[in-house]
């Protein structure tokens, strides 16, 4: 018999990051359903955004390199779970997953599309209106430059509406990061300056990825050089205001578009040394995975290190700015290299742009054991995280996989709603990758947004909502107080996870009764929530079988 235990926490609800065992069986095992985005494709991972969710239309976009020399862009109905099918472009030189494209939705609703075949003379880009992408159109940056310094690589879209601007970065002049920009949602673009320098004759300059809010303000996390060149370190820094500053908002640069002061790396904040020691293990030779920065100031980046400068012996960091400082984290192992002329390609991973708790790791070891073999593939993992990183729990995505899982993505929408998308398949090198583009959708209750006080729509006691144990069933009562509201019943696992919905619907005022069907559960605590309007109230159900 099941017995159901259940109580109520009226105000502040403490999340017990306790993971319930998960039944991976089987091969190629998916926790939920799977979706493919691209049957041929994958990305690199110095162009953003890769992926975008327009919330108005709700619509998923997805953007990938194909192994025929060209992009596929898909657009795939949220709502309807429905694929709406792809555009794909060619007409490059040679396949490789460096020409995936960066993607924006601009402020008229318009999709544009950006990429660049590796190291080619121009930016290409495409705009999506009125049901259908357009001709390829072009950027050429010989206009700007000599033809023999033209080695254009990503592009990475951003739209700030103070400025009514949008940005393109990418690495160009100089093999640093150059930006165009455009005033007319992309339908022109002009040269903007070069953002970076340093000294060295290297293969580059340093590499970017960045994370506009939409509003004013870009962020950067970089590194000096190819870490297979130097002993790379991890920095921080941003753009607001047509001016550059470091984390603490240090003056960096006073005009982006003046060549008449370039600054290094140096002018900007280093968040994570070559040759820091972890665990007694020197870490260094670092490459970022991923950045972004939230409302409340948190900025979050994932990156890898070397251990003892070992090509076959990654391991994975997660740092977090509070708004005053850097903490960074050990995760774990991350594995080996993918093959020979790239000792620091590995697995990769991202954080949830709406939830900075929340992150996904490709990898062959189990996350925090150090300890576990690893697997015979790389697998896709969330983590969770209750004490700013500090600590983690996990929770597979994949399982059994007889293909390895490589550079989760997770595009920004809304806390609470999450897409993962990740491409799995055979990696031999950039340009001989044998993938799809697959991607899952999770519901999951996110921490720290319960509201301390609801309004007069439900009722504050332990009455609103009682639990009644039966056999394998769980009988819920509630109360709404007045009027009628949309109201929900869900069910999630103590990491969030949305587990099942048992109500949607509009409710008036009254009694009303649900039943949870217990018997295809496993024994576990479970979070019980009861939204009405605004309001909403939690309860901790305990399943022992």
């Amino acid at each position: 018999m099941n017995k159901s235990t259940c109580m109520i926490h009226s105000c502040v609800i403490t999340f017990l990051f306790i993971i319930n065992s998960i039944a991976a069986t089987g091969s190629n095992w998916v926790d939920g359903k799977v979706q493919q985005f691209a049957s041929n494709g994958s990305w690199c991972w110095f162009q953003d955004e890769r992926a975008v969710i327009d919330t108005v239309k709700n619509k998923l976009i997805v953007g990938s390199a194909n192994m025929s020399s060209g992009v596929d862009l898909a657009i795939f109905d949220i709502q309807n779970m429905k694929y709406e099918g792809s555009k794909r472009f060619g007409g490059l030189e040679y396949s490789d997953d460096h020409n995936s494209p960066g993607l924006l939705i601009a402020p008229n609703g318009n999709y544009i599309a950006m990429w660049a075949h590796h190291y080619d003379s121009k930016h290409r880009y495409s705009i999506y209106s009125n049901g259908s992408w357009s001709n390829e159109k072009s950027v050429n940056w010989s206009q700007w430059g000599s033809v023999s310094d033209c080695k254009v690589a990503y592009s990475n879209l951003y739209y700030l509406s103070d400025e009514k601007r949008i940005y393109s970065c990418g690495r160009v002049f100089d093999r640093a990061p150059n930006f165009i920009y455009s005033d007319d949602n992309g339908q022109t673009w002009k040269y903007g300056s070069q953002l970076t320098t340093n000294s060295s004759n290297t293969y580059n300059k340093g590499y970017y990825k960045y994370w506009g809010n939409g509003k004013d303000r870009i962020d950067m996390v970089f590194t000096e050089e190819h870490p297979r060149d130097q002993k790379t370190s991890i920095y921080h820094g941003y753009i607001k205001g047509g001016k550059m500053y470091n984390t603490e908002g240090v003056l960096a640069d006073d005009d982006i578009y003046s060549k008449n002061k370039i600054p290094t790396f140096e002018a900007f904040t280093k968040v994570f040394e070559h040759g820091t020691m972890v665990n007694g293990v020197e870490m260094g030779r670092c490459w970022q995975h991923d950045i972004a920065r939230y409302d409340d100031s948190t900025i979050v980046i994932l990156f890898k290190a070397r251990a003892d400068d070992k090509k076959e012996d990654h391991r994975n960091f997660y740092a977090r700015f509070n708004g005053t400082k850097w903490s960074v984290h050990y995760i774990g192992k991350a594995g080996t290299f993918f093959y020979g002329n790239e000792h620091d390609y590995i697995g990769l991973g991202s954080v949830n742009p709406d939830d900075p708790n929340r992150i996904y790791l490709s990898t062959a070891y189990n996350p925090g054991d150090d300890n576990a073999k690893p697997s015979s593939k790389r697998e896709i993992w969330r983590g969770t995280t209750k004490d700013l990183g500090a600590t983690w729990k996990w929770e597979p995505v994949t399982a059994n996989s007889t293909k390895d899982n490589f550079r989760p993505i997770v595009p920004k929408w809304k806390p609470g709603k999450e897409a993962v998308l990740w491409f799995r398949g055979t990696y031999e090198t950039a340009q001989k990758v044998y993938t799809e583009a697959v991607g899952t959708f999770y519901e999951y209750d996110p921490p720290g947004k319960v509201a301390t006080s609801s309004p007069a729509n439900t009722k504050h006691s332990q009455q609103e909502l009682n639990c009644i144990a039966g056999i394998h069933q769980v009988t819920m009562r509630y109360q709404i107080q007045s009027g009628e509201q949309m109201t929900t019943l869900k069910i999630f696992s103590l990491s969030g996870k949305k587990v099942e919905t048992l109500v949607q619907a509009n409710r008036k005022a009254g009694s009303y009764q649900t039943d949870w069907n217990t018997a295809t559960v496993p024994s576990g605590t479970y979070i019980v929530q009861l939204a009405a309007g605004a309001a909403r109230q939690h309860a901790l159900l305990t399943v022992q079988k």
